[in-house]
Formats: C-alpha cells, sequence, structure tokens
C-alpha cells in the first residue's frame, strides 16, 4: 500500500514538473480563460458582490498569518521613546496624569519636564492677565527646563489647575477670628468653591462604592459631616474606607469630566484593633474609628446604618482641594516665631456639639505652661481647675442624635469635641476633631457639688485632653469641673524651634 501510494506521488510530481515547462502560448491561454470567467462573472451582478467578500479574506489572511509569526512583545515596547514623547505631546494634562500610572515606562516618559513645560505655557495663556510672549518663552525655555528636576513642570501645573483660583480664597483666608483663631470665612469659602465630601468604602474583594453627604454642620471651627443612605454593606465585608474632598460644579452637566479627588484620610476597617465601642441605643450601636470617625450599626446586624465624620477648619480647604485621589495634602512647614512665646500665654478654644446643636463653647486665653514629669516630660495647660469653684461651667446634656432610614435616635453621653491651642502669636500650635465619650470616674475628686462624676479623656501622638464633669440631676445638667491638656516637650520645642 506504501509503495502504491509512493509510485502516485512520484507520477503526480512529474507531471507537474512537466507542466511548468510547457511553451508559453499554454500560459497564455490559461491567462485568458480566466479573463473570459472574470467577465462571465462581472456581467452577473448578483454574484458579483459574494464573491469580493469571500476573496478579501483569503488575501488578507496570510499577511496576518505572516505578522502574527513575526511579532514578540508589545509593539509599544519596541517603539523607540522619542516616538512615544511625539504621541503624548498631543495628550491634555488629565490624559497625561493618567498615562504614567500604565507601567515604570510611560511614567518615567509622561513625566518628561518637555511635554509638562509646554502644557503649562498653555495654561498661563489662558488667564485673564497674560504676560508678554517674550516673557512665556523665557520661562518655558529649553535651558530652564532642562535644568529643573523631574516633576517640577508638572508639579506648577497641577497647583494651577488644581487651585480654583487659589489667590482669592487664599486672600479670603487670611482674616481670623479673634475668638477661634481660625479663619473666619472658611464655612462662606466652602460654600462659595462648592466643596463637598464623600466616602469610599473598599470590601474585600477590592469593589469600591462611593457615597455623597447627606448632611453638613458647621461649628466656629469644625464642619461634621454625615451619611445616611439607604443602601449600606456590611461591616463585616469591609476592609477600608477612605475620604475625599471634592469640588462639585454648580450646574453639573452630563458629559462633564471625572471629578477631582483630594484625599483626606483614609481608615482601616478590620474588625481586630482599628475600632472601639462607642455606645448604644435601642435602635444602633456606634464604634469609633480613628478618633474622628464613627460608624452606627443596626442592632441584630452588622449592617451600617449612619457615619459621622468631624473635620477640623485648620487647612480644611487646602486638605479638600489640594491633595490627589491617593496622597493627602501635606502643609508646608510654617516659619517659626520667637522661641520666648512658649513661655508666654496660650489660647484653647473648645466646642463640645452634636450633629444638630451646640453643646458647649468656651475660650480660655491667657494659659501659662508647666512642666510635669510623672509620665514623661510633658508641657500642662490647666484651663480649669477642680479646686477653684469659680471656674466650674455648666454643660447641657451631652448625647449624639442619629437619623437613618426614616428613624431617628440618641446615644447618651457622647459627643463631638473641637479642640484648638494656639500660640502668643495666635498660630494653630495642636487642633482636635474627634468623638469623645464619657465614663464614670473611679478615682472621686474631693468637690463642693455632689453628683455622680465622669470623665472624658482623648490622647493622640499630639496630647492629651482630660475632662472631670459632675452630674447635676436635679438641674438636668452637667458641670465641668476639670479641664486639663497636655503635650510633649519635644512638639514644644519644633514648633518654636527653642526651648519650652
Amino acid at each position: 500500500m506504501a509503495t502504491g501510494l509512493g509510485e502516485f506521488l512520484r507520477i503526480l510530481r512529474g507531471g507537474l514538473e512537466k507542466g511548468e515547462q510547457n511553451s508559453p502560448a499554454r500560459g497564455d491561454t490559461q491567462v485568458e480563460e480566466f479573463v473570459r470567467a472574470r467577465r462571465r462573472r462581472d456581467h452577473d451582478t448578483s454574484m458579483a458582490t459574494p464573491c469580493r467578500l469571500q476573496r478579501e479574506p483569503c488575501k488578507t489572511r496570510p499577511v496576518f498569518e505572516l505578522c502574527a509569526k513575526g511579532s514578540h512583545g508589545n509593539y509599544m515596547e519596541r517603539l523607540p521613546s522619542e516616538i512615544i514623547l511625539k504621541i503624548l505631546s498631543f495628550l491634555d494634562a488629565s490624559s497625561l496624569f493618567n498615562i504614567s500610572f500604565v507601567n515604570k515606562r510611560f511614567h518615567d516618559l509622561a513625566n518628561s519636564n518637555a511635554l509638562w513645560s509646554v502644557l503649562y505655557a498653555s495654561e498661563i495663556e489662558k488667564k485673564v492677565w497674560r504676560p508678554q510672549v517674550s516673557m512665556i518663552k523665557e520661562v518655558v525655555s529649553s535651558t530652564i527646563v532642562e535644568e529643573k528636576p523631574a516633576g517640577y513642570w508638572k508639579k506648577l501645573l497641577l497647583k494651577e489647575m488644581a487651585g480654583y483660583k487659589d489667590t482669592l480664597w487664599k486672600t479670603e483666608l487670611k482674616h481670623k477670628n479673634p475668638h477661634t483663631g481660625m479663619p473666619t470665612l472658611t464655612e462662606h469659602v466652602l460654600r462659595r468653591l462648592h466643596i463637598q465630601w464623600e466616602i469610599t468604602l473598599t470590601n474585600r474583594h477590592g469593589r469600591e462604592s462611593v457615597y455623597k453627604q447627606t448632611h453638613t454642620f458647621f461649628e466656629d471651627s469644625s464642619v461634621t459631616v454625615c451619611w445616611s443612605q439607604s443602601f449600606w454593606p456590611f461591616m463585616f465585608t469591609l476592609n477600608s474606607l477612605q475620604l475625599h474632598g471634592i469640588m462639585c460644579p454648580a450646574s453639573p452637566a452630563p458629559g462633564d469630566k471625572p471629578r477631582w479627588r483630594s484625599l483626606i484620610r483614609k481608615t482601616a476597617l478590620q474588625r481586630t484593633g482599628h475600632w472601639s465601642f462607642f455606645g448604644a441605643d435601642r435602635l444602633v450601636k456606634v464604634l469609633q474609628f480613628d478618633k474622628g470617625v464613627i460608624i452606627g450599626l443596626w442592632r441584630g446586624n452588622w449592617r451600617i446604618a449612619f457615619i459621622m465624620i468631624n473635620l477640623h477648619f485648620h487647612k480644611l480647604i487646602e486638605r479638600s482641594l489640594l491633595g490627589s485621589r491617593f496622597c493627602p495634602y501635606i502643609p508646608a512647614d510654617d516659619s517659626a516665631v520667637d522661641p520666648d512665646c512658649s513661655r508666654h500665654g496660650y489660647t484653647l478654644h473648645i466646642v463640645l456639639h452634636n450633629p444638630v446643636r451646640r453643646i458647649m463653647c468656651q475660650r480660655f486665653s491667657p494659659l501659662y505652661t508647666r512642666r510635669v514629669m510623672s509620665q514623661g516630660e510633658f508641657v500642662q495647660l490647666i484651663a480649669i481647675d477642680f479646686a477653684n469653684v469659680s471656674e466650674h461651667v455648666p454643660v447641657a446634656k451631652i448625647s449624639l442624635p442619629w437619623q437613618a432610614e426614616g428613624l431617628q435616635g440618641e446615644v447618651e453621653r457622647c459627643c463631638m469635641m473641637t479642640l484648638t491651642v494656639l500660640d502668643e502669636a495666635q498660630r494653630p500650635f495642636w487642633c482636635v476633631s474627634s468623638t469623645v465619650k464619657m465614663y464614670r470616674r473611679q478615682r472621686v475628686l474631693d468637690l463642693e457639688h455632689v453628683g455622680e462624676q465622669f470623665i472624658v479623656l482623648y490622647e493622640d501622638a499630639e496630647g492629651k485632653v482630660k475632662m472631670t464633669f459632675v452630674l447635676m440631676e436635679e438641674f438636668q445638667h452637667y458641670l465641668l469641673v476639670q479641664l486639663v491638656t497636655m503635650f510633649p516637650a519635644a512638639k514644644v520645642k519644633r514648633h518654636f524651634r527653642g526651648e519650652c
């Protein structure tokens, strides 16, 4: 069988070789036959289009197969850097910023000063006040562009674009409130720029859900932001919470680009070691995260009911605008004042409030420091001494009201605290915005007032706060009999560049 097949193939090969040696006349005959057949097909219009459609893939298939066999790796990796830079030069700032996250090579090329200097020059030309052409050319000349470090022009352009007329609102923030030490027009600027805050919840699988604010409560030196949507995930499915500041357009259009998001804080939501029990009522239980974030959960399950975050006014507009989606805004180090100011008077402004009303607001000035060596080297400010009855301050009922999904309630003996410590030059020395909870005091102070004593403790890396309250049941309010703040002596030295 094999022998017969081999004989057949040899005969076939011989016949083909004889056909190739035929005279050209036979080839001409074949060409003529092909032309006549083609003319007949052209007359048949109904069959012409299908023939072309069927023949085109046959012609192009070998080309693609050849390209596939000859291709190795990514085409972009084989392109010279000069060609990629030419392609990137046609992108706008937003697209160029996003493409820098593709890989390391694109990151290096997309941060080229040559690209961002051109974009910066075009941005400057859009301003109402236009500098002279010679000035623009001098700014973006090749010599100066090469002298600047990598990312210099990118930083200038993003600051120019994300500043949102920062010259105007920075001028408005120069006017300080003599009572709080914070900018007087902070709330006005926040509302004029349409700045809002949104949270991003990330579950264990990396899926993100974004929620817009539903309610805000402004105080003299802080704002409390609340979220109370109808559909929340279960707490045990979440991995982290991110708080971003955004500037919403006054009249949003369907084709608007994604808004710039500035990261303010990122909080881990794992159950172990990241939260503490804060309080409860008949419907919800409240957990505290990172001092300033509280999350209410429905009793009986771990589904979220509401989220509240208290934000201090200190650098709030900068933190809400000038950061990026992944990196928060880092304020510049202010110039130091006279070191002797550390020995002079401080000012302490404290507000206890909730998302509905103010509970207490007090200002203490001047306060003088004293060293405490019992728990390390600390500097202490005593605003209210429990031994001095004339300094005791009455305080209204302390509670945290909430509202979610048409229901409402009130968690007793917890609230928001906004504390600001200013130096003699009225510069912010320590700013705190957090939730606080009252505990029954174990070691009772010897006081003239009779009643159950409660203590409020707050502590972070920058300092400590201790308050003592006495419950006056006959008057249905509390009495603040002690207020002490402490902070490390090293913090004073850093702030004043000298001895405390």
